[in-house]
């Protein structure tokens, strides 16, 4: 059986994932491994992001859910 792992950040590991789906970026402080639903689970606070004033604004918390599912690419064989 694999279990879920979770690894809370200190905030020397943080780190920042942009936010396809918005202008906005992640400021990620928990990773959780979940193996039996293939994903990785990015926890934190979102900003949205004002170029023009490089200013961060609108803070809530948020998930970023990435599925790790490997797929086969038909017709790439090597």
């Amino acid at each position: 059986m694999m279990n879920e792992v979770e690894v809370s950040l200190n905030e020397d590991q943080r780190f920042l994932i942009e936010d396809p789906d918005r202008v906005a970026v992640i400021m990620v402080d928990n990773v959780t491994i979940l193996p039996v639903a293939n994903q990785v689970v990015y926890s934190g606070y979102s900003f949205d992001v004002n170029y023009e004033k490089m200013d961060f604004t609108k803070r809530r918390k948020v998930q970023m859910v990435m599925n790790t599912k490997l797929e086969t690419v038909i017709g790439e064989d090597d």
